[in-house]
């Protein structure tokens, strides 16, 4: 009797008029809801009465699918948000701005420091130079230079300062991003020769892919013939999800 059954249902399914394939010679596509597929559509689906469903999931769910394909689509119900991976990592689908932090510091007596080893200086920005953020990606906090990423993706990463009497003579100079105070990466680096004291400064931008929780550290050197400060005209940090 069930096989009976189960014949029927297969039957009235390849009869039904709401779900049709292509046949093998043409093989374009399959469609739900019309008998004329669209030539360009591999599947295609008509309703007036019903929507699309895509998988839901948690962002522990998602992040534990085992290598998704690029163009994987899900709806992530952590965030309340559509997610495609993209680039090797999971991005939010539809965002109508650019998530960013901006991180400031103007004129400060004794800020920048000129050593004569290879010591990194945090930048000395913190939650308290604030500017700009957006509280469900970024967290600054109380440490110098520190910002911790709150969703997981491809970011820009800015970082700059600048002097207004950069002593003469010969100094080396980097910008540097460590993750998680581990791993280093090189923002901006060089050689300055100045014959007189002047007004100097340097910045860049890298890009990482970073995940959730990760901590980013953004520090400098600074390196003469001997230890000094100097008067920071400013120093800034901009970080942007992509």
């Amino acid at each position: 009797m069930l096989c009976r059954i189960f014949t029927i249902f297969l039957v009235l399914l390849y009869l039904n008029p709401l779900f049709s394939q292509e046949t093998e010679e043409n093989q374009v596509g399959v469609g739900i809801g019309t008998s004329t597929l669209a030539p360009g559509s591999a599947f295609q689906i008509e309703s007036t009465t019903g929507a699309m469903v895509q998988p839901r999931m948690t962002s522990s769910e998602m992040n534990a699918i085992p290598t998704p394909l690029d163009g994987a689509f899900i709806f992530n119900t952590t965030e309340n948000a559509w997610y495609i991976h993209k680039e090797g990592s999971w991005q939010t689908f539809v965002r109508v701005q650019t998530p960013s932090i901006i991180l400031n510091r103007g004129q400060t007596n004794n800020a920048i420091i000129i050593t004569d080893t290879t010591n990194i200086t945090p930048f000395p920005l913190n939650q308290d130079n604030t500017l700009v953020s957006d509280i469900d990606f970024y967290q600054a906090t109380e440490n110098n230079g520190e910002i911790r990423i709150l969703r997981s993706g491809t970011y820009l990463i800015s970082a700059g300062f600048s002097t207004t009497n950069l002593p003469p003579g010969s100094l080396t100079y980097r910008l540097e991003v460590s993750l998680n105070n581990t791993t280093s990466s090189i923002i901006t680096n060089g050689e300055v020769n100045l014959p007189g004291s002047d007004y100097w400064g340097t910045s860049g931008n890298i890009l990482l892919i970073l995940q959730t929780d990760d901590l980013i550290n953004i520090g400098y050197i600074l390196k003469g013939a001997s230890a000094s400060t100097r008067t920071a005209a400013f120093f800034n940090i901009g970080v942007s999800k992509l």
